[in-house]
């Protein structure tokens, strides 16, 4: 270790210049100083490795020596407090490639234990990372490593038995000898287990997404946790057909196709229990990329645990239990407005109500639900659905989303006449649902007489409950809003070191009186429309968001890493 990290310190010679420093400063005395540079010139060793061979000195304090000759920090990673969620925004193959340890980020500063300070190629990865400046002190190779370990435990390993896998990766044609071939190490038992630990590894995660992403010379292997995409491994380069034909055979999708995207969908059973997997393939410059999203199959939420307030909770189920109506929850993509209709379906399902869901695509069956699934390619468009579904007598409609201004306007007619419809919208207030389908040309009246609710989200991640622990008491103004006292989880092995587990919603839910009906009705603008809410006594999203907040359920970074764009 030692020898290694020296040669990154202008070679071995570096002790050499300061030998009688070692004696002045205590580290060795004459006698021992004598001794190793006898043995330095019988084992043909440089002087650290002997004083250390010889026990004369640590590892660590002849670091910090080293360091302070050459004008450097040194630091043990063994007495510091460490962040789990910081240590992760650095890629495994990065942090293993450089040696390196994120410490904290101050005064957009990143402090950074390295194995060599000196390493311009590792300061500029890291600049492109934390986007700031880098401050690199020296530590012990073996700490890192052990760091590194520790809280990259959990990610997915190239195993040894990858190395015994040669497959050439060049798209060329191939033969139906080769392809039969290629099959055949797919489904050979290394590459199953291979696959097989990815998705294990992803489910045990609660991931809700799995990325295998073909590079110039490896391929990424990557989990969507709580939102957020981490790094959980990187296979060999020869590893990229075999993982890639296991993955596409499992969906039963063309082996041999690699020039266009294919989606396939398949059902198997990990540890006993059913996980329904979408997977999708996408060609690019260093061949197919996959995304396997993950949809287990009790994934369907109650509004309980939704995150809702007391109230909110209240006003969402009188609202999806009229017999009649317009639902709409909005936001961006990921704020989790499907998971929100579900949980809605789930709460008004009944053997006395014919419900049906018109979806792009299915991602969770629900008993006792009539759920079509869209297909663009066969003219089975939402509107087409629609249209169809309003002569099967329904009695509430569920709309994946509504995305064009002729499904804006029947979804308008059908609850006018009597349906009960639910759907999204891609905006980012509960306000700006009425302008969006404004644009999409329904009429200020309609949309009076049929909207009974809107609602904007979005999703934070939960503070580890195992971690958790208070960091401030004092009161702090965050987008115009006070809070009191905040929290945060330190990182813990239960939640991988991130200080996060899980994701809660943060709302702005408005049930429609009077008086905004009548705001619809006569064309007022977002404005003014925001301005009825908060006469209504209708919270905004931040404020939401501060009072999860100082419940101890996210924190202030959260809240503004979702809301800021609003």
């Amino acid at each position: 270790m030692l020898a290694t990290q020296q040669k990154t310190f202008q070679g071995s010679e570096i002790l050499s210049k300061f030998e009688t420093d070692l004696i002045e400063e205590g580290l060795i005395n004459k006698d021992q100083l004598t001794i190793a540079k006898i043995s330095q010139e019988n084992l043909g060793l440089d002087l650290g490795s002997v004083l250390l061979r010889k026990g004369f000195v640590t590892e660590n304090q002849l670091l910090a020596f080293i360091a302070k000759k050459m004008g450097m920090e040194f630091m043990s990673l063994e007495s510091v407090d460490l962040s789990g969620e910081l240590i992760r925004k650095v890629p495994l193959h990065i942090a293993r490639q450089h040696r390196v340890v994120p410490l904290d980020i101050k005064d957009n500063v990143a402090s950074v234990a390295m194995a060599n300070p000196h390493d311009s190629f590792a300061k500029d990865d890291l600049k492109e990372i934390f986007k700031c400046e880098i401050r690199a002190v020296l530590a012990n190779v073996t700490e890192i490593d052990a760091v590194l370990e520790k809280y990259f435990s959990g990610d997915v390993e190239e195993s040894d038995l990858t190395m015994t896998v040669d497959v050439s990766t060049e798209d060329s044609g191939q033969s139906e000898a080769e392809m039969r071939k290629m099959q055949e190490m797919a489904l050979g038992p290394k590459i199953v287990a291979i696959v097989n630990n990815i998705i294990a590894r992803a489910s045990s995660e609660k991931a809700s997404d799995i990325h295998i992403e073909p590079t110039r010379n490896k391929v990424m292997v990557r989990y969507r946790v709580d939102g957020m995409l981490r790094e959980r491994g990187v296979l060999t380069k020869n590893m990229q057909l075999p993982v890639i034909s296991r993955v596409k055979i499992l969906a039963n999708l063309d082996i041999a196709e690699r020039r266009i995207p294919q989606d396939g969908r398949v059902r198997v059973l990990l540890v006993g229990k059913p996980l329904d997997m979408r997977i999708s393939t996408c060609p690019t410059q260093h061949g197919e990329k996959i995304v396997i999203r993950l949809l287990a199959k009790d994934a369907v939420r109650s509004i309980e645990s939704l995150g809702f307030g007391e109230k909110e909770r209240k006003v969402f189920s009188d609202i999806i239990t009229k017999s009649h109506g317009i639902f709409l929850s909005t936001g961006p993509t990921g704020s989790g407005k499907s998971t929100t209709l579900y949980a809605a379906l789930n709460r008004i399902n009944s053997s006395e109500k014919n419900i049906i869901s018109i979806e792009d695509p299915i991602e969770n069956e629900i008993e006792g639900v009539n759920q079509v699934a869209v297909n663009n390619k066969a003219g089975l468009t939402f509107a087409a659905v629609l249209r169809s579904v309003l002569r099967q007598d329904p009695d509430v409609i569920m709309l994946g989303e509504i995305r064009d201004a002729e499904t804006a306007q029947i979804a308008v007619r059908a609850a006018i006449t009597g349906h009960m419809v639910i759907s999204t919208l891609h905006t980012n207030t509960a306000a700006g649902a009425v302008s969006r389908l404004k644009d999409l040309g329904v009429e200020p009246f309609m949309m009076a007489s049929a909207l009974k609710g809107v609602m904007a989200q979005r999703l934070v991640r939960r503070i580890c409950s195992d971690c958790k622990v208070e960091v401030t008491n004092e009161p702090f103004e965050l987008m115009g809003h006070t809070t009191n006292r905040s929290f945060a989880g330190r990182g813990c092995k239960s939640c991988n070191y991130t200080g996060y587990s899980g994701r809660a919603g943060i709302f702005e839910i408005a049930a429609i009186n009077e008086e905004v009906r009548n705001m619809i009705h006569h064309g007022a603008d977002e404005s003014m429309l925001v301005e009825g809410f908060r006469k209504m006594g209708v919270k905004s999203i931040v404020k939401d968001g501060v009072e999860k907040i100082e419940a101890g359920i996210t924190t202030p970074d959260e809240v503004m890493r979702v809301t800021q764009e609003d």
